[in-house]
């Protein structure tokens, strides 16, 4: 779906273009590019950091970008904030190249925040034995002496855990089990064949 204040289409006869809203007479091309202008923002998204800003003169809707946007921080506008901005015609339509606040002040910004997708990672401290969001150097508790981290024992170390060892031969004893039968179909298969 294309934008119509995005096309490239040039103006209809008389430098006059359409308007999408009826009863708002459009700015003129020097009106639009090169000076102070004041808008709110109509629409931002800010996980792609882009939206529209619309001029209170009732000219054609402006393109802005994250990068423009004067305000410290992350950078976005709020839906209905007024802005002074400033603008230049591209071959996709307007574009802002500065935006900020009334007289020149910061940008409020948006109250959302873009998701940010991380995959927590369990993080062993090496120090309490816990799977805890620290490592051993930024534990809470003092140092500790070595123990085992499966069972908290103080008489071995992980390595030697019986818990361990246990569960460790019981794998073993099943996946040598499945390899045994897997040999045996593998000879019958060969034993069966002319």
């Amino acid at each position: 779906m294309e934008n119509p204040n995005l096309s490239s289409e040039p103006a209809a006869e008389g430098g006059a273009r359409n308007s999408s809203s009826p009863g708002t007479a459009p700015a003129t091309p020097g009106e639009e590019c090169g000076c102070v202008r004041l808008g709110k923002c109509k629409w931002f998204n800010v996980a792609k950091g882009w939206g529209f800003l619309t001029p209170n003169d009732g000219g054609q809707e402006v393109f802005v970008h994250q990068s423009v946007i004067q305000m410290a921080g992350f950078r976005s506008l709020g839906e209905q904030e007024e802005v002074e901005f400033e603008c230049q015609r591209t071959a996709r339509g307007l574009e802002a190249t500065r935006v900020s606040g009334r007289q020149g002040d910061d940008c409020h910004g948006s109250t959302y925040r873009p998701r940010i997708n991380r995959k927590t990672r369990r993080m062993r401290c090496y120090n309490c034995g816990e799977f805890a969001n620290h490592i051993a150097s930024e534990c809470a508790i003092g140092p500790q002496p070595k123990r085992c981290h499966r069972c908290r024992s103080e008489d071995h170390l992980h390595a030697d855990c019986p818990q361990r060892s246990a569960a460790v031969t019981r794998t073993s004893r099943r996946s040598k089990s499945i390899a045994s039968d897997e040999a045996a179909e593998a000879a019958e298969a060969n034993s069966a064949a002319p």
